[in-house]
Parts: structure tokens; C-alpha cells; sequence
């Protein structure tokens, strides 16, 4: 699955570069990952992400924006407890707003990609053994899907951006760990420069 996933973002990337963007986008931003309402209400995670995209000639007020972003997520497993993910993702996403001369604030959604690359334990694990710990990094998937909705603007040569992101799988099947079960969401806002 990671090897077509791979291939899905290299043949998507070469199509980019010969497709003629109007603007090469340099980003990075703060996101805050939750499981659920109960979750985001009494703390969830943040982490931050960093990447490129590109943003296409808007035609009637829409453009498409794919981007290539690395992005380090945190769930929380246990109190003083958590693990952080890192994916490499591609976000596929479609803007519509009017163009008002010296700025384009805009809607945005679409799916997105991503691959995990690395994760790592973190925190104070009373209770919790070694094999333990090992079975909860062993059985994370590798792949995560979903979609985004937002909003954003374009100003001169900036780009500010705030989305919220859906996830449509688990991170894993572990069942006493009831965080890692769940289907993850995150905000994330970012700022980038145009080129």
C-alpha cells in the first residue's frame, strides 16, 4: 500500500510541473489534533507542518492547489502521555473566491493523502509496559485519507490559510487504547508566500 501511495504522489507531482501553476507556494503552520468534541474540549495535541504547493490560474473564481507538506501530528494516549506522527501529505485542494484586486479571500476542500514516515513515544507511561508501547507503534497504519474544508486569502504575496481536516480511518486497531481507535480531526492554520 505505501509502495502505490508513493507512486500516486510521484506521477501526481510530475503532472504538477508540467501543468504550468501560476504560483509556487512556500508554507508552514500550527495544527491541533483531536479525536472528538469531548477531546478538543479538555486538550488535544498540536504539532506543525511545513511544505510547498502550487496554485493554479483561477478560471470563474476557482483554482486548484495541490501541495506536498510534511506534517507532525501528536495524539494524546494517556494523561502525560503521547505519541507523535509524522506523514509526508498531499492535500488536493479546490479554491473558489472573487478576485477583489489587492486580495482573494476564498473557500477551500478537497481529499488528502498521506503517508507516515515516522512516529515516535512520548511522555510518562505509569502503568504501561514495554511490549506494550511496542504493539501501539507496530500497529499504527501507515496510510492516512481524508478530507478538508476552510477558508483563506490571498493578499500581495501572502497566502494565510485556516482548514479543518477530517480523517476517514483509524490510526489503529488497538482497542484498549481508545484514542488511537477513533477517527482523528484536526485545525490547522498556516501562512505562506507566493512566488
Amino acid at each position: 500500500m505505501k509502495r502505490i501511495a508513493l507512486l500516486f504522489v510521484g506521477i501526481l507531482g510530475l503532472s504538477l510541473l508540467s501543468a504550468g501553476a501560476q504560483s509556487v507556494i512556500v508554507k508552514a503552520g500550527y495544527n491541533y489534533q483531536f479525536s472528538n468534541v469531548q477531546a478538543l474540549k479538555s486538550g488535544g495535541r498540536s504539532g506543525w507542518q511545513a511544505g510547498v504547493g502550487y496554485q493554479t490560474e483561477t478560471v470563474s473564481g476557482f483554482s486548484f492547489q495541490p501541495e506536498l507538506m510534511y506534517k507532525v501530528s501528536s495524539v494524546n494516549v494517556q494523561d502525560n502521555a503521547n505519541l507523535r506522527i509524522s506523514y509526508v501529505e498531499l492535500p488536493l485542494n479546490v479554491q473558489w473566491g472573487p478576485d477583489l484586486l489587492i486580495a482573494r479571500p476564498y473557500l477551500l476542500a478537497g481529499p488528502y493523502l498521506g503517508v507516515k514516515v515516522r512516529n515516535a513515544l512520548k511522555g510518562n507511561w505509569e502503568g504501561i509496559g514495554e511490549t506494550t508501547r511496542k504493539d501501539i507503534v507496530d500497529h499504527l497504519k501507515g496510510i492516512e485519507y481524508g478530507v478538508s474544508m476552510g477558508i483563506g486569502i490571498d493578499v500581495f504575496k501572502f497566502q494565510i490559510c485556516g482548514k479543518v481536516n477530517w480523517n476517514l480511518g483509524k490510526l489503529s486497531e488497538i482497542e484498549s487504547f481508545p484514542t488511537l481507535n477513533n477517527k482523528q480531526r484536526s485545525f490547522e492554520i498556516s501562512v505562506g508566500l507566493r512566488f
